[in-house]
């Protein structure tokens, strides 16, 4: 294994190796090694005769402003949110079209509508599950593979994490030892990443290339969270009522994920505040039926491929504490209750399981969780206790499993896993609560391969016993009446993100017998009379097709879809819709022969509006239970408010009525005094004797529409 302190020898050496043809595949999100990227993409603008793809996803560099007001709002909070941070050079030439044509950049998910008008990258994207990446990449020619990864300093040396992002690496990398063409594995040492245990710990033999410059390493990038809104937090309580004491999580990114996972966290520290926020929007029907709405005595478990910092949250905050195993036996003993630590444990597993003997690989796994002393031995067909007393191996006779019980007890029962991620990523808080993690509870976060967390291919018996009533809850943009959703793509065929590990698990719902997929979204988008129905009859494009239909949460409703005629489904959809958008949903339902000429909208259904929502939810708003930011933000109050405003600056000029709304602010904006309109000038440096006028104004005017 090489080593290199500069990215630019380390850049030599794998052009020296793999010559000039370079396909790289690099992590998603925060995993991505800056520095060596940049080094590889400069040499390729400095050589054209070299061909460099780029194969990842989820690339971010803080934000780059589009004007004057954009940089004076942007500059404080970028110095404060990502002040070390090192921009990557070739991602900001690709998002500003500059990259030269040497150079290709190949990505399977996107940040939400960052790409939309990106006709290259548009072209250039690979529609991909999440568990077929590393197949795809190496279908493509992979030939390189780059990776950030943390790194700690042992009384045995250094030990290195794949941190962050094991979710391809773990599957690729043996992948990659099969092909027959020259390959490389370079991993650049971050020591900003948390380091992580478990399947996250590589060998360093693992690269043939190791970067590390000796430094302590900038953080990595933050993402801070967006407001919750009344219609997340009713989608949000209205999916916590379907998840199921000591079963298994997973949750999307986003507000409609935070308000999912805040709700969790109510449900169980303020159970009587949920229920009655819960019964405001009349949501305990779905709850009654699918999950749950007490608190959780016997929590659940996490295998999600984001770990977020609202599921974290959870995982701090004691919920995420069922705890799982990768043995058969042990998570057959410990799904049945046996492994509670009352009674004599051998007495137990004879009397409950008839267990007869102990074979060579059930004694490994009894010792690996701490069941049994590590001494207790196999000597041919019978058992050596650590005092040296020979036994029969036969757990029939009650000799034995006393003397079993008192000569040979472990030291309790260890190493079960409460949550298995792929990749994380968050605001900067999440990174530091990570690192500062003790021990204990570090070992029970087990970051893998999204292979393992995202598909149950692996040991069916073994992961239908871990995943206990899972709850697989995803987002979505549009769904149809008939069941089928839409996540990724718009209709003409532009990419707003990506295919991701959502119909990964989706699936995972049909195949485990407990499992149910959860799919949220907001009814309809925009205000007024006529908003755009996020239900709509039929759409060119979908995610998830109709016949994988299961359940579907608006801010209205939950509509339970399995098993379900297309006219059951489509009037359980028209439940949940707007009901401002009802009546022409029912129109093209009825238009195509799917609903009775004579179909009546049940009187339940005729008030979704947001209005209703907002004053059903107004108690929980004011005292606090259902704040703006319950994780927080990177961001602060006060930005966030200046950031919507300024938005709503430029939503105004789209429209004549919005442009209208504009010249009335513009000649009578908000005083300067006012204590929002204050803070902008001077958060903006917009409050000096100097400051143009035009932009002065156009912040007042903002605080004004």
């Amino acid at each position: 294994m090489q080593k290199h302190a500069r990215p630019e020898d380390c850049v030599e050496a794998i052009i020296a190796r793999l010559g000039k043809r370079i396909v790289l595949g690099t992590p998603l999100g925060i995993g991505k090694p800056n520095a060596l990227l940049d080094a590889l993409y400069a040499r390729a603008v400095e050589d054209p005769g070299i061909e460099l793809d780029i194969i990842t996803a989820l690339s971010l560099n803080p934000p780059a402003p589009g004007s004057d007001l954009e940089a004076r709002v942007l500059a404080p909070i970028a110095q404060r949110v990502w002040g070390d941070y090192p921009a990557m050079r070739w991602l900001a030439d690709f998002q500003s079209g500059r990259t030269p044509s040497n150079v290709r950049v190949i990505e399977f998910y996107v940040q939400s509508g960052a790409r939309l008008g990106h006709a290259r990258a548009q072209q250039d994207y690979i529609s991909s599950n999440y568990t077929h990446v590393a197949r795809d990449m190496l279908s493509r020619g992979v030939n390189l593979l780059a990776q950030a990864v943390a790194v700690r300093d042992t009384d045995d040396g250094l030990v290195y994490s794949l941190a962050s992002n094991p979710d391809v690496t773990l599957e690729l990398l043996p992948m990659m030892r099969a092909v027959e063409r020259p390959w490389m594995a370079v991993g650049q040492v971050q020591r900003g990443l948390p380091w992580m245990g478990n399947d996250a710990v590589v060998d360093a033999t693992e690269f043939d290339a190791l970067l590390d410059d000796g430094s302590p390493g900038h953080a990595p990038f933050a993402v801070p969270h967006e407001p919750v809104d009344d219609a997340a937090w009713a989608i949000g309580l209205r999916a916590a009522s379907l998840v199921r004491d000591g079963g298994t999580l997973q949750v999307g990114i986003g507000s409609l994920g935070d308000a999912c996972c805040h709700a969790l966290r109510l449900r169980d520290t303020d159970n009587a505040g949920f229920n009655a926020a819960l019964d405001a929007i009349a949501g305990r029907d779905a709850a009654e039926a699918i999950g749950g709405t007490k608190s959780f005595e016997a929590g659940l478990y996490v295998a999600s491929e984001l770990i977020s910092n609202p599921l974290f949250s959870l995982f701090e905050a004691g919920i995420v504490r069922r705890e799982v195993f990768d043995d058969i036996d042990i998570q057959q003993w410990a799904a049945d209750g046996l492994l509670d630590g009352h009674g004599p444990l051998f007495e137990r597993l004879h009397r409950q399981t008839g267990l007869p003997r102990i074979s060579r690989g059930l004694l490994a796994a009894m010792q690996r969780y701490g069941l049994v002393h590590e001494e207790l031995a196999r000597d041919g067909q019978s058992l050596r206790l650590p005092d040296g007393e020979s036994l029969a191996n036969d757990l029939a006779d009650p000799q034995v499993r006393a003397a079993l019980d008192a000569g040979a007890a472990g030291p309790g029962l260890r190493g079960g896993i409460s949550m298995h991620g792929a990749f994380f990523i968050g605001p900067g808080d999440l990174y530091e609560r990570l690192q500062a993690l003790d021990e204990v509870r570090r070992a029970r976060i087990g970051m893998t391969s999204v292979a393992e967390v995202n598909r149950i291919y692996t040991d069916y018996r073994l992961e239908r016993l871990q995943r206990r009533h899972p709850r697989f809850i995803n987002i979505t943009m549009k769904a149809t009446l008939l069941g089928a959703a839409v996540s990724d793509q718009l209709d003409n065929g532009r990419v707003v993100s990506g295919v991701g590990g959502q119909f990964d698990f989706v699936a995972m719902a049909h195949q485990l017998p407990e499992g149910r997929s959860v799919l949220c979204l907001r009814a309809a988008r925009g205000g007024g009379e006529a908003p755009e129905s996020n239900i709509v009859w039929e759409y060119a494009h979908n995610t998830v097709p109709r016949h994988m239909r299961d359940i579907v949460v608006t801010e209205y409703g939950v509509a339970d879809l399995r098993g379900k005629t297309d006219r059951e489904c489509i009037e359980a959809m028209l439940a949940i819709a707007d009901s401002r958008c009802q009546p022409a949903l029912i129109e093209a339902a009825q238009a195509a022969g799917k609903l009775p000429a004579d179909y009546t909208l049940p009187e339940s259904a005729r008030n979704n509006t947001p209005a209703g929502v907002r004053e059903a939810l107004a108690p929980f708003r004011k005292d606090g239970r259902l704040p703006d930011l319950p994780f927080g933000s990177d961001l602060r109050p006060e930005e966030i408010a200046l950031i919507g405003r300024l938005k709503g600056l430029q939503k105004a000029r789209k429209s004549w009525s919005g442009r209208l709304r504009l010249v009335r602010a513009l000649l009578r904006p908000a005083p300067s005094d006012d204590e929002r309109v204050a803070f902008a000038l001077r958060h903006m440096e917009l409050d000096g004797p100097d400051a143009p006028r035009l932009q002065r104004r156009l912040v007042r005017a903002a605080h004004a529409l």
